[in-house]
């Protein structure tokens, strides 16, 4: 490409309409030759609306003025066999190159999603799981995901056109098109995908006119079989403000939740993520085990920690072969030993409350419905073991239960936790979310 059309385009990017730059003068073809700059449309209906649209001819020549003022500017369209060249190229908006699922970790909290990421990805088109939703709480991977289907897709169809956007960069765009009367150009954009792929879609709710237009660019995607993605904070039904036929077609889909990783997930992110070229530090398992024993939130957290280590390696110019704890101790300081902090009875019983969909007066109640018994033996034992009342106490907080229910319940878990995965799992993530509060 003419080095003086990508300087160009950089200019343009910021200076037209998203739906009409990203339509219309992000495909033309540019030949650079003799003091001409040959810009070559991929079809005759598109020249002919450049030449129609004055705004943006204009806005091209004065682009390239800036950069050089002898350089003349020609408009054409490319032949046949060159339009299908290009045409097989354009894939839109690139893709993360790191978001691939050669990159990914997988564990208990992300399998199913990552299995059910491929499959579609394997399958654009004709896959059932449409819309598929993935969910949770930031930094677990949910882009990664997302992302690595884009690159599968595209590595099993090249032709295919993949967008990814993140939400707010959708609603500027919507805010833009709609100032500069340009709407059906960005619908048209969206439109033309074989896989869109939305990130954080919860932040559209309570954005009237985003939610509009992004029905209507469903409804078209859905009803021609192209494939949609989304990432999202929550269940789709639980948005707040967001309209009624939105959340009927997002619960239509596949919607899998990603929970924080285990321990040994978190120490195998580690691992791998210390063998990248850009890292390099090549940690033990004993050391990355270490580290994900302390840091327990999510794998942004992870990266933060293994950056900082690699800094105060580097610089404190340590061997890499003797990363030792006392030296992680050293180099992350806080995130390894972090100031405790007394946990109250109420913020055990809410996240309880809140993890398994409950109410508060139901975990205390007297209901022998085996979801609520399951749930207030789980709060009680963690109330044992993070707060510092005492068993009496404690079953005043329950509803008056004796001493005797209270350490029943924290026994029975103890059993439970030894045999049944699920419930080990969940005290692990409840403990986690306490414990970020």
């Amino acid at each position: 490409m003419s080095q003086t059309w990508v300087q160009c385009l950089d200019s343009l990017k910021n200076s037209l309409p998203l739906g009409e730059f990203s339509v219309w003068v992000k495909p033309l073809k540019a030949i650079e030759k003799n003091e001409t700059l040959s810009l070559l449309a991929p079809s005759a209906s598109a020249l002919k609306y450049i030449n129609n649209h004055k705004n943006i001819s204009t806005a091209i020549t004065l682009a390239v003025a800036d950069y050089d003022r002898k350089l003349k500017v020609r408009f054409g369209v490319v032949d046949s066999a060159k339009k299908l060249a290009e045409q097989k190229k354009h894939h839109t908006t690139p893709l993360f190159p790191e978001y691939t699922f050669d990159n990914l970790v997988l564990g208990s909290a992300n399998q199913v999603a990552a299995a059910a990421s491929r499959q579609i990805a394997e399958k654009i088109g004709s896959s059932p799981y449409n819309p598929f939703i993935i969910y949770g709480e930031s930094g677990l991977g949910k882009t990664h995901l997302m992302q690595a289907a884009g690159h599968l897709a595209l590595e099993k169809n090249p032709n295919a056109k993949i967008i990814y956007v993140p939400l707010m960069d959708f609603v500027r765009n919507i805010t833009t098109s709609l100032r500069h009367n340009t709407i059906e150009n960005v619908k048209l954009f969206y439109q033309s995908a074989d896989l869109l792929l939305v990130d954080d879609i919860h932040l559209i709710a309570g954005k009237d006119k985003s939610q509009e237009e992004f029905f209507h660019i469903f409804n078209f995607l859905f009803s021609t079989k192209k494939q949609i993605i989304f990432t999202c904070d929550q269940p789709p039904k639980n948005i707040k403000d967001l309209e009624n036929r939105l959340k009927t077609r997002f619960s239509q889909g596949l919607n899998l939740q990603l929970s924080p990783p285990e321990l040994e997930m978190r120490a195998a992110i580690l691992l791998k993520k210390s063998q990248n070229t850009q890292i390099s530090l090549g940690l033990s398992e004993d050391i990355a085990l270490f580290i994900a024993s302390h840091v327990m939130s999510n794998v942004r957290d992870l990266e933060g920690a293994l950056l900082k280590l690699k800094a105060f390696v580097d610089f404190s110019k340590i061997d890499h072969s003797l990363i030792t704890k006392d030296v992680v101790e050293g180099a992350l300081g806080d995130l390894i030993k972090p100031q405790k902090r007394l946990v109250e009875i109420n913020e055990v019983q809410k996240t309880v409350s809140k993890y398994y969909g409950i109410t508060v007066s139901d975990l205390v109640s007297n209901s022998r419905r085996q979801h609520l018994v399951r749930a207030r033996q789980m709060a009680i034992y963690l109330c044992h073991n993070l707060t510092s009342l005492s068993l009496a106490k404690i079953g005043q907080n329950f509803g008056n239960r004796d001493h005797s229910t209270v350490l029943y319940s924290c026994e029975k878990l103890k059993e439970l936790m030894k045999t049944n995965e699920e419930i080990k799992n969940d005290i692990e993530n409840i403990k986690i979310k306490i414990t970020n509060l």
